[in-house]
């Protein structure tokens, strides 16, 4: 539900702010759709919005309905059907709420303190509950469910002119990003939302990495890079990837017993048949998406 970046950070300023918040849900779709289902467009009583969901005129529908939601506190259903046929473009289904800050913003706050449990809505009142399992993005029999995720984390080891652009892909997908090595080039690593600095390599050893989703070893460092790789695969992480020439990944994967390890790509990336810096970012990045939406 908050696993975009911009829109998670977009509500917590708007919360502190003591803004009322409404925000709009895609619940379901049918075709070819701009934004799939989870997918969600915030608006705070300023004005000001974060989210895109479809055209212009989709938007301007969007708006005005959370206008009215903001006046009434009403919930809204907007069904989206193309007039003409023949565009190609499928349907959608969306649901509006208001949130409010004299309310404490109910569902909303909760669903900020109720990180990967199910949220379940009723679209004809917004009445809700939380389910303690994780459940798939669905819309069934009036009630849509969606498990709640704060924004996806990437770990990138390395900190010097290689990786900004991946930290750049990383940040125009939403996601958060944390730096961490034992040299930080603070230069290069200034669009990063954190930076870990390390004394020493082995302290990597000791790291809890719970609170992170994939990794990517860009230190070009074989003497940390093996380390880093250790301490990796003992986590949860559910992607790990690592630059490096093919021979020398294979030779590492070998002496850490970790050949049947799915989690791990190295080399690092899809093969889009490019190798600029930034064409390398968007190879890692995709080759994450792959394997966060089970495509790999």
């Amino acid at each position: 539900m908050f696993s975009n970046k911009q829109v998670y950070q977009f509500i917590q300023k708007s919360i502190k702010q003591k803004q009322n918040i409404v925000v709009t849900s895609v619940i379901k779709t049918l075709g070819s759709t701009y934004s799939k289902a989870g997918s969600i467009f915030v608006i705070n009583e300023e004005g000001k919005t974060c989210g895109v969901l479809g055209s212009p005129k989709l938007h301007n529908k969007l708006l005005e309905l959370s206008k009215q939601a903001l006046e009434t506190k009403d919930v809204f259903v907007l069904d989206n059907i193309p007039s003409d046929e023949s565009s190609g473009h499928g349907e959608s289904k969306f649901f509006i709420q208001a949130f409010f800050y004299e309310e404490n913003y109910g569902l909303l706050q909760e669903s900020l303190e109720n990180t990967n449990k199910t949220l379940v809505r009723s679209i004809i009142d917004g009445r809700y509950f939380f389910e303690e399992k994780q459940r798939s993005i669905e819309l069934k029999e009036n009630l849509f469910y969606q498990t709640i995720k704060k924004p996806y984390s990437l770990l990138i080891f390395g900190a010097e002119a290689h990786v900004e652009p991946l930290i750049k892909m990383a940040n125009l997908l939403g996601w958060k990003t944390t730096i961490i090595d034992i040299k930080i080039n603070n230069e290069f690593v200034r669009n990063a939302d954190k930076t870990i600095k390390l004394e020493d390599v082995k302290e990597v050893l000791n790291i809890d990495f719970k609170q992170y989703d994939a990794s990517v070893i860009l230190s070009h460092r074989p003497s940390t890079d093996e380390v880093y790789l250790q301490a990796l695969a003992s986590s949860n992480i559910e992607y790990i990837g690592m630059m490096g020439n093919k021979k020398n990944m294979i030779r590492i994967k070998n002496k850490l017993g970790l050949n049947n390890d799915n989690r791990i790509f190295a080399p690092v990336g899809l093969d889009i048949g490019s190798n600029s810096s930034e064409s390398i970012a968007l190879s890692i990045c995709a080759q994450i998406e792959s394997k966060r939406n089970g495509k790999i």
